[in-house]
């Protein structure tokens, strides 16, 4: 194998792998052009000839990627993420860009920590979903809704330290203006909490003996991390610390259940399931995308490679609006909620205040009545002219069209529903009590015309 050179300071990480092949380079090494090729695969476009690799270096590890360092001396500690403004892309230094650290000594780098790589997001499209009569599913687990945290031995303070998936533990962003403290400050503020639970849990004494190994845990915040809450208003002691898995110091990624049994800490929910067929696998794909309680599912493969086991993530597209009924009663996702026929968990989220869920209760009912007279509307051709004298917004024209064509009503009742939500619910329940009777009273002229020319 090609990259055989770097598996002792590289440990199968493609970031730090390309970093090393470039600091030979510049040094004046001359490769062989099959390690050219075997490198320059790494970027996503194998090539055998020096400058096309340079080139592509350089488009990579400066628009898709992001490197934040710190310095002493000769010697750099540096954090590889992807750009957060780049489309996400599938090979392997976009997989390994998830909080990769590096350290540099004389412009040579080493891996020092190898987080959990990137899951291939079945939502884009782009994912190709194995088999599992042709590849075997290892673990299936559920997402903690919360944020990514590496454990690892610094070697420059002596001590296990977190990071976070873009920056390091004297890192901070304020704004978009990274602030780096001294070397032995925590300053980001993930950091200083996961620091401090893993302190309080006894995680630190739990790694100790692992040092070059690295481990992905979750913080869960009190708020799910889809909300983005600002951490710092809450006390540490409201945070937990799951395990997500464990990378030995040759690299190779443990599962989460084997990574349990090296350290006894909370971990992520192992999915108790047994899926041998592609129907099975497709029935639970359909149950977990509209899931209103887990965010996403990761279904890893038992496939060959031992750095980067093909992992796919099938996400909920229903539990953002879950999460928004849940925390801040949104009128509009109740709506959606329903009308995935899930009004019950819905207006069950809502909190328990005043008269709260028997508004939400009732707003369910007036999706269903809207429903039933949207396909009546349609039935007459009355609707476009409807939503147009009403102002609704006007891409709900092209919406009656291809509903009048698919005949499928529930799409054009959620788009309609969604169109009217306000506020609050109980605006919510005034708009589409006054679209409905709109509806209705343009139903019974409608009718009463047609019995009249009959």
């Amino acid at each position: 194998m090609i990259v055989e050179p770097y598996r002792d300071v590289c440990r199968g990480n493609s970031i730090c792998i390309v970093e090393r092949f470039k600091a030979l380079l510049e040094s004046g090494y001359q490769p062989d052009p099959l390690e050219v090729r075997e490198v320059s695969s790494l970027l996503g476009e194998p090539t055998k000839k020096v400058d096309v690799f340079n080139s592509k270096y350089l488009d990579v590890f400066t628009r898709l990627l992001q490197k934040n360092c710190i310095y002493q001396g000769d010697v750099a500690l540096c954090i590889y993420s992807w750009n957060p403004r780049a489309r996400i892309r599938y090979f392997p230094i976009a997989l390994d860009a998830t909080g990769t650290i590096l350290l540099f000594e004389k412009e040579m780098p080493q891996v020092v920590a190898y987080p959990t790589h990137r899951a291939h997001d079945i939502a884009l499209g782009e994912t190709l979903v194995h088999k599992p009569e042709e590849v075997k599913v290892a673990e299936v687990t559920a997402r903690v809704d919360g944020f990514q945290i590496t454990f690892y031995y610094n070697p420059l303070i002596k001590r296990w330290v977190p990071a976070t998936r873009y920056v390091l533990h004297n890192m901070r962003y304020v704004g978009s203006r990274l602030i780096t403290g001294g070397l032995e400050e925590v300053i980001n503020p993930y950091a200083k909490i996961a620091d401090l639970v893993a302190e309080k849990e006894s995680i630190y004494d739990k790694l100790r003996g692992y040092e070059g190994w690295t481990f992905t845990f979750v913080l869960e915040a009190p708020e799910p991390a889809i909300l983005r809450p600002n951490v710092e208003l809450y006390r540490y002691e409201e945070f937990k610390l799951y395990l997500l898995n464990a990378r030995r110091y040759d690299g190779l990624l443990l599962t989460v259940r084997e990574s349990s049994e090296i350290v006894k800490a909370p971990h992520i929910p192992i999915e108790e399931v047994s899926i041998g067929t592609s129907e099975e696998l497709e029935r639970y794909i359909s149950k977990w995308s509209k899931d209103l309680y887990v965010r996403s599912r990761f279904i890893r493969y038992a496939n060959q490679d031992p750095f980067r086991p093909y992992t796919v993530e099938v996400g909920s597209k229903l539990y953002e609006d879950a999460v928004a009924v849940k925390f801040s009663s949104s009128p509009k996702s109740l709506l959606i909620l329903a009308s995935y026929g899930f009004a019950n968990e819905a207006v069950n989220l809502l909190v328990d205040y005043r008269d709260l869920r028997e508004v939400g209760r009732h707003l369910c009912s007036l999706y269903f009545e809207l429903k039933e007279y949207l396909a009546k509307a349609l039935e007459v051709g009355i609707l476009g002219g409807l939503l147009e004298r009403l102002r609704l917004p006007g891409e709900l024209l092209g919406e009656v069209e291809k509903a009048r064509r698919t005949g499928d009503v529930d799409r054009l009742a959620r788009k309609v529903a969604a169109s009217l939500a306000a506020d609050s619910i109980y605006q919510t329940r005034d708009r589409l009590l006054e679209f409905l009777t709109a509806l209705k009273n343009s139903l019974r002229l409608t009718t009463h015309l047609i019995n009249a020319e009959g």
